[in-house]
């Protein structure tokens, strides 16, 4: 009987020194530098932004930042690098709504759980997709693409970022909603939509805010609805898709994630210097500037944007009858 009591009290005394260790671990949190998986291309939006908050978030970590880029499947393997990463709060990761909302659903074979295998840590900032057409386009408005291709079904196109690509979903909706005939066609990258709408390769895309209003600033590009609830600041003369009749009812977001099981102690200091580098106000001020706008949150209220956003893709990619692939 002692002899199972004393294996007992050491067993005991070990989990409580597992313990003690791993919460002084979290307490001296961070104690190297932080790893920050960029699921974009160099050069891109994601990558701005995470440059910027990582520059932000650094002092007031006192560890560097590192910034790693991982494209490739439209930011899946970056979000997939984060999921499996050692849950110790020294890989986190920056990624576009999209990529944990509506692509993982349109896998057969899925990299990851985005409700169950990440943790969020909150929003940086929100908004949406535009409905764009060269600026040399007889195209002036949406009634007038809505005239146009339904006096040449079949023979106008729309352009995106890639099959299962929001731009591809938002296209699919739009289509259906208004009863048009346009072919789709899928790009590599936004760049290259962008580079295929402005010499005619198609009639129209969907872009991100930030890349439009590059282009409306420098005259190539004309906005002619937004996907967002509310208009856009920075297009106030476009319409939104629920002016027009059509459902969209999403915001696009930038958030931060890390893996799952993240320790609490370590959750809340990520959250924290988060928090203080989306409210300051050089960040805030190039968002606004990009063309987005400025929006922290906590990490329980991006779970719960995540949860919805979520659920609305899902119901939408039925609707229009997107298949996974």
């Amino acid at each position: 009987m002692q002899k199972h009591s004393r294996r007992w009290m050491v067993i005991a005394s070990l989990c409580c020194a597992t313990l003690a260790t791993s919460t002084q671990a979290s307490d001296k949190f961070p104690s190297r530098p932080i790893r920050l998986i960029v699921a974009s291309s160099a050069g891109s939006e994601p990558d701005i932004l995470g440059r910027l908050v990582a520059l932000h978030m650094s002092p007031d970590l006192g560890q560097p930042i590192v910034v790693d880029n991982k494209p490739g499947a439209g930011g899946l393997i970056g979000v997939a690098a984060v999921a499996s990463a050692v849950a110790d709060g020294y890989t986190i990761g920056l990624v576009p709504q999209a990529t944990l909302a509506l692509s993982p659903q349109l896998l057969t074979k899925k990299l990851f759980d985005p409700l169950t295998d990440i943790t969020p840590l909150g929003l940086l900032s929100v908004s949406g997709n535009a409905l764009m057409v060269s600026a040399k386009s007889p195209v002036k408005t949406y009634a007038d693409l809505v005239a146009q291709a339904k006096a040449r079904p079949g023979k106008m196109s729309f352009g995106s970022w890639g099959e299962g690509s929001p731009g591809h979903i938002s296209g699919e909706i739009m289509k259906k909603a208004s009863g048009l005939d346009m072919q789709h066609v899928p790009y590599k990258a936004s760049s290259e939509a962008m580079m295929g709408m402005l010499g005619g390769e198609v009639d129209a895309i969907f872009g991100g805010w930030g890349q439009a209003s590059t282009q409306v600033k420098a005259g190539k590009a004309r906005v002619i609805a937004v996907t967002s609830p509310q208009r856009a600041a920075v297009f106030p003369d476009a319409p939104t898709f629920k002016e027009l009749g059509i459902s969209f009812g999403l915001n696009s977001w930038y958030g931060l994630i890390g893996p799952k099981n993240l320790p609490a102690p370590v959750l809340k200091r990520l959250e924290d210097s988060m928090q203080k580098a989306a409210q300051h106000p050089d960040v805030v001020a190039r968002l606004t500037a990009l063309g987005m706008q400025p929006q922290s949150s906590t990490a329980a209220q991006m779970s719960e944007r995540l949860r919805t956003d979520h659920a609305i893709w899902g119901k939408k990619i039925t609707e229009v009858g997107v298949q996974p692939r």
